[in-house]
């Protein structure tokens, strides 16, 4: 049995698991920063979105989406 999503090159799934990264990432930030938590735990959330927003751009390319952290 074979499974597929998107096209050959894989990626559209690159694309998707990216934005699902990010999203979890920035709700974890999201989470955490509510939740008073320690500093070194936010830095920590901040990098992971960072870079979530790196793989992004690596994917789609730097100009389709502007995070702030």
């Amino acid at each position: 049995m074979t499974t597929r999503i998107g096209s050959d090159d894989g990626h559209r799934w690159d694309s998707h698991n990216a934005w699902v990264h990010l999203r979890k990432d920035w709700q974890q930030l999201s989470v955490d920063a509510l939740a008073n938590a320690d500093a070194r735990v936010i830095a920590a959330d901040k990098a992971a979105v960072v870079e979530s927003r790196r793989q992004i751009a690596h994917v789609q390319g730097s100009h389709l989406v502007d995070v702030t952290v």
